[in-house]
């Protein structure tokens, strides 16, 4: 009999000297109130069965880092992953794709909402948005933040799941046909649309979703 999933925690962020894994939030959700397709993308892609640790902890500085903990009725899964991005480029295993399928899900639906920050955030020039005392949340950061949500965590990221190919090395070859490409930019532009609906209807929650999600770009160029 399959069991039942009561709960999932997910924390994920950027590791450094004076950030552990411990000081990056951690979004929970508890049955029924899962982010829609996130239960079945779990079962599907055989989460139950992959925990333990993947990729290279000294790989990059600051370290990427995701955990996911996956609480069923009989046991629960801790998957953790070092270097997401790195170990996607370095590595053909199945396993960390199949994880790395269900973590954007889990990663768009954090997106989804604006998220509570805490005394440290508030600290900040704008009390919207985590920086630094006397920071500058630049036009270059706003546009990097809607990249992210309307391009980088769209379709695209199914065409950059698969395997790597020597063919994508030869640039005199398609790398997108035109129905993808067609599928990227009604998802990006549809996406877009939304943010700047939000932007103009509710100015404060359109900053804390920027906000909420700065951190994901803040090693972008800028």
């Amino acid at each position: 009999m399959e069991q039942e999933l009561t709960q999932i925690d997910y924390r994920s962020g950027m590791l450094t000297d004076k950030k552990t894994p411990d000081d990056l939030p951690v979004a929970t959700w508890r049955c029924p109130e899962f982010p829609p397709g996130v239960e079945a993308a779990i079962r599907k892609e055989g989460l139950r069965g992959l925990d333990g640790t993947y990729g290279n902890e000294h790989a990059g500085d600051p370290v990427e880092y995701d955990h996911l903990r996956l609480v069923f009725s009989d046991k629960t899964v801790d998957i953790t992953i070092f270097n997401r991005g790195i170990t996607l480029l370095s590595t053909d295993d199945a396993k960390v794709q199949r994880i790395h399928r269900v973590l954007c899900k889990l990663n768009k639906a954090q997106m989804a909402v604006p998220r509570v920050f805490t005394p440290a955030q508030r600290a900040g020039a704008d009390p919207r948005l985590p920086l630094p005392a006397g920071a500058k949340f630049s036009y270059r950061d706003q546009a990097n933040v809607l990249t992210l949500l309307a391009f980088r965590n769209g379709p695209i990221e199914d065409l950059h799941a698969g395997k790597y190919s020597p063919l994508l090395e030869d640039p005199g070859l398609s790398r997108i046909t035109d129905e993808e490409m067609k599928k990227l930019m009604i998802a990006a532009s549809t996406k877009l649309a939304e943010l700047l609906e939000l932007r103009d209807s509710d100015p404060d929650a359109f900053a804390q979703l920027l906000a909420v999600n700065w951190r994901q770009v803040r090693n972008w160029e800028r």
